[in-house]
């Protein structure tokens, strides 16, 4: 397999899924009645001292740089490691939920916690906490599967 293909192709699915879990956090806070795009609102707001729609705008899009960095580098630890490469959408939902979870261990919670001083919805609420959690597992089998996806169809490219 061509590692530039691969690469490329973990960018786009790490974009693809910052927008799943974008879309998934606004359901989120529509559902639970908490202002729209309360996460990234308190991103704009930590990191860039910007609060209001320029604040979540400014958050949004760190989000999506973000997950697509992510993404790249996930594709590059999966390409090296012979049992996590992934060639289809089933191996891609496996191995997505386990980059998924590794994200949410090594990256998110320690930049949210310590960078960000956001503690997960900031009330410690056992349903919000509980999906900020699954939203990152959420993104990391989005990945996978598109990951797969774009490999298996496009594996001519590929190799």
């Amino acid at each position: 397999m061509n590692l530039k293909r691969y690469a490329s192709f973990g960018l786009l699915s790490g974009f693809i899924s910052a927008i799943f879990e974008a879309i998934m956090f606004y359901s989120y806070d529509a559902a639970s009645s908490l202002s729209p795009g309360y996460q990234f609102t308190a991103i704009g707001i930590r990191l860039l001292n910007i609060a209001g729609i320029y604040g979540e705008l400014y958050g949004l899009l760190l989000h999506f740089l973000v997950g697509t960095v992510v993404g790249f580098f996930a594709a590059l630890i999966s390409f090296y490691i012979p049992h996590l490469k992934i060639t289809s959408t089933i191996s891609g939902l496996g191995i997505g939920i386990l980059a998924g979870f590794l994200i949410l261990l090594v990256f998110s919670l320690p930049v949210n916690i310590f960078l960000l001083h956001l503690y997960v919805y900031e009330k410690y609420y056992i349903p919000s906490t509980f999906f900020y959690y699954t939203m990152h597992i959420f993104y990391g089998g989005v990945w996978g599967i598109f990951l797969g996806y774009f490999s298996s169809k496009y594996n001519h490219f590929i190799k």
